[in-house]
């Protein structure tokens, strides 16, 4: 099932690594949200890099998905 890459995108703007979960990558997802909340407990600046990468690579990946 073609999954769309703009919700993965933004699922990972409001909690990272859900973007991931929805598109079937269970472990990735989770994994990326232990790293984001663990890095928020020392900085926000590092979960907010960790949110934007984690955005760009559900989109990709949902992209490649879908051909």
């Amino acid at each position: 099932m073609r999954k769309d890459p703009i919700l993965a995108c933004l699922l990972n703007l409001f909690l990272v690594g859900t973007g991931h979960m929805y598109l079937g990558q269970i472990g990735k997802g989770i994994l990326i949200l232990a790293v984001g909340l663990a890095l928020g407990l020392v900085t926000p600046v590092a979960t907010a890099l960790v949110a934007v990468w984690a955005m760009y690579d559900a989109y990709k990946t949902a992209k490649n998905m879908g051909q």
